[in-house]
């Protein structure tokens, strides 16, 4: 259990450091905005109480939010993750209760299971994102080319992230 905690806090710290001083700086022609701090979400043991998952959405979204000068925009959108989380688990990898692994990953839950679990999440993180900070449908193409080729980019970095540190099962 407190190897569990001491585990999900390092990879709270890494995934926001990553985000912040790395991925934030990278915009690739204007449209290219990978945010892999949404992996964090999407590995989360499958025991997290919901409570946790959403207490733990929210701080993700705000630390996000206080280094990036955002306006509580990662608040609310990993706090709307967090929430249909289980949902999404339950569509995708059976029942949850019954699992003998500890988080989501390739490894745990076969590439079939995974891919669309983590692609949805993750499309639906941005979808949110970028339609809540452009507000307004003068720039729709741009925002929804912006969504796609982000959340490509964003699933390419999650997979190879992924297979390179859930190698094994768990």
């Amino acid at each position: 259990m407190i190897r569990d905690i001491v585990i999900c806090a390092v990879q709270f710290i890494i995934l926001v450091f990553c985000q912040v001083f790395i991925l934030d700086n990278i915009y690739f022609l204007g449209f290219i905005n990978p945010m892999l701090y949404v992996w964090f979400i999407i590995m989360l043991p499958f025991a997290t109480p919901k409570w946790l998952v959403l207490v733990s959405s929210f701080v993700l979204g705000v630390c996000i939010d206080v280094f990036s000068a955002d306006i509580g925009i990662n608040a609310c959108v990993c706090v709307l993750i967090g929430f249909i989380r289980p949902a999404l688990l339950n569509a995708f990898s059976g029942n949850i209760d019954n699992v003998t692994f500890q988080r989501p990953s390739v490894s745990s839950l076969g590439l079939k299971n995974y891919l669309p679990y983590m692609a949805l999440t993750v499309f639906i993180h941005h979808l949110l994102y970028f339609l809540i900070e452009n507000f307004s449908f003068d720039e729709i193409l741009t925002t929804l080319l912006r969504i796609v080729l982000s959340s490509v980019v964003t699933i390419i970095l999650i997979l190879l992230s992924d297979m390179i540190f859930f190698k094994k099962n768990e």
